[in-house]
C-alpha cells in the first residue's frame, strides 16, 4: 500500500518541482529583452519609475563644500542601469542600444557618524536619466540623450541640449559617453576585466 501510494505522489511532486523551476527560470529571465524607457511621441522620455530595483553601479559624490557651492550635480549621485543593459554590458563590454542609465541626486546630509568622519547621504533632490537609442537619437552625439526632471512628479524629463550634456561626456568619459572610469561595478563585470 505504501509503495502504490509513493508511486503514485511520485509524478504529481515531480510535476510540481519542474514548473516552480521552470516559472522560477522564467521570472529569472523575464527582464532578458525588455526595455525599460517610456517615451512621448516627440521621443521625451517619461519619469522614469521603479529604478531603485534596477542594478545599481555606483554612487560618485561632488559635495558642495569642494566645489565652491557649485558642482553640476550636487552631490551624491546614485546610479543605476536597467538590467537589460546590465546583462548586455556583462557578456559584450558595451551598452546596447535602448539603455537607460538613471542618476539620482541626493544631498550630504551630515560629515559625521558612529563610523567616522565623511560625507553620509541625506536627502533626495532629483534625477537625471541618459538613454542610448539610435532609432530615436540619430543625430546626437554617440545617439545619447539627456534627460532631467523638475520633480519625482514629473510626467516627463526635459531634452538637454548636446552643450549642456554631451560634450563633457564626449570629451571626458572612458567609454561611449559613460564615465566608466568612476563605477567599478561597470568596469568589475566587463568582460575580460575579471
Amino acid at each position: 500500500m505504501l509503495l502504490k501510494t509513493l508511486f503514485g505522489i511520485t509524478p504529481v511532486l515531480l510535476s510540481i518541482v519542474l514548473t516552480s523551476s521552470v516559472s522560477a527560470s522564467d521570472a529569472h529571465h523575464a527582464h532578458h529583452h525588455q526595455n525599460f524607457g517610456s517615451f512621448t511621441k516627440e521621443n521625451v522620455l517619461l519619469t522614469p519609475k521603479n529604478y531603485r530595483e534596477w542594478v545599481f553601479i555606483g554612487a560618485p559624490v561632488t559635495p558642495n563644500d569642494m566645489n565652491d557651492g557649485k558642482p553640476a550635480f550636487p552631490e551624491f549621485h546614485n546610479v543605476y542601469i536597467d538590467p537589460t543593459s546590465w546583462n548586455h554590458w556583462k557578456k559584450t563590454g558595451e551598452f546596447r542600444d535602448g539603455t537607460v542609465i538613471v542618476k539620482e541626486l541626493v544631498s550630504v546630509g551630515t560629515k559625521e557618524s558612529a563610523s567616522g568622519n565623511g560625507y553620509f547621504q541625506g536627502e533626495y533632490n532629483g534625477i537625471a536619466a541618459t538613454v542610448k537609442d539610435s532609432k530615436r537619437y540619430p543625430d546626437r552625439p554617440g545617439n545619447w540623450a539627456y534627460f532631467t526632471f523638475e520633480s519625482y512628479e514629473a510626467k516627463q524629463g526635459v531634452i538637454q541640449a548636446d552643450e549642456a550634456c554631451a560634450a563633457c561626456h564626449k570629451a571626458n568619459a572612458a567609454q561611449d559617453m559613460v564615465f566608466i572610469q568612476h563605477y567599478p561595478v561597470l568596469r568589475a563585470a566587463k568582460p575580460g576585466n575579471k
